[in-house]
């Protein structure tokens, strides 16, 4: 498979899982999925999207963007999770923040 054919199936499954995801939680039955498959799922979206942000030229628009289907406070629990999971504080999140910061 070529790289584009990989890109194209990953697309498609990452649809589907959406698709899960809301269906299970809508359902109630979040407390059922183990929480090892979601540090997974978690660990490697977040590798996904750091690699794309890495990968986008300088001041391209291709830049993914987190739209609006998160909350705030869905995007404040990841956040402070994934701070929490590398020993890290507001200040260190300053820090980044004015690094990632698009145009940076």
């Amino acid at each position: 498979m070529s790289p584009s054919d990989e890109a194209a199936k990953l697309s498609a499954l990452l649809v589907k899982l959406r698709e899960q995801i809301e269906r299970t939680t809508e359902a109630g039955e979040i407390a059922a999925v183990p929480p090892a498959d979601v540090t997974n799922l978690v660990s490697g979206a977040v590798k996904l999207y750091a690699a794309a942000v890495e990968e986008a030229e300088p001041g391209a628009k291709a830049i993914p963007v987190i739209d609006g289907t998160v909350s705030t406070t869905e995007a404040m629990v990841m956040a402070c999770a994934l701070l929490r999971a590398h020993r890290l504080n507001p200040f260190d999140l300053a820090l980044w923040f004015s690094r990632t910061a698009p145009g940076a």
